[in-house]
């Protein structure tokens, strides 16, 4: 009986192995995907004005493991998955150059941000803080104070726009730990 020379099995096996592992990461990050949209989502994106950026052409949606990860279901209410799809690109676009879920950049993290604020506040504090700050809002006023009285900018979102924004920050939040981040007065 003849004996096969196998050696070569071990290498392409290893590099399949990096090959599955690799594809699952990025598509945990939304950055590949093999689940094309659904329609519903797409219109739902278009309605909110949601245009990409170019950093990533997928969405939360499209990914099995970044939807559990997410803890967004993964079947009946379609129009939640949409929304966070929606929030993540708006997210994306224009608030993670001053802004991380769980880490301070230029401005508070935003991990837990509805624990420390209504959405009520949230909306007018995104569509002009300066104005808020210039009110006297307490919290308002605390916030620019802690970060060395750096002027958020104001954005021409609209109210659902935000909310999609801050349903994508729940959904995150919803998967880890909350840290309180409450600016201290000065």
């Amino acid at each position: 009986m003849r004996k096969y020379d196998f050696a070569w099995m071990l290498p392409v096996c290893m590099l399949a192995i990096v090959v599955a592992i690799g594809s699952l990461l990025l598509s945990a990050a939304g950055l590949i995907s093999i689940v094309p949209l659904n329609k519903q989502q797409e219109t739902y994106s278009d309605e909110l004005g949601v245009t990409g950026c170019g950093v990533m052409d997928t969405s939360v949606a499209d990914s099995l493991a970044l939807q559990q990860a997410l803890q967004v279901p993964l079947s009946g209410d379609s129009s939640q998955v949409a929304v966070i799809q929606a929030g993540q690109a708006l997210f994306t676009q224009n608030c993670a150059q001053c802004h991380a879920l769980r880490d301070v950049v230029v401005g508070p993290a935003l991990m837990g941000i509805t624990e420390r604020r209504p959405i009520a506040w949230i909306i007018p504090w995104v569509k002009n803080s300066s104005k808020m700050v210039a009110n006297g809002d307490e919290y308002g006023v605390k916030i620019f104070n802690k970060y060395q009285k750096q002027q958020m900018p104001s954005f021409q979102l609209s109210d659902k726009q935000i909310k999609s924004i801050v349903a994508y920050i729940e959904a995150t939040t919803d998967r880890a730990p909350s840290v309180a981040y409450a600016p201290t007065a000065h």
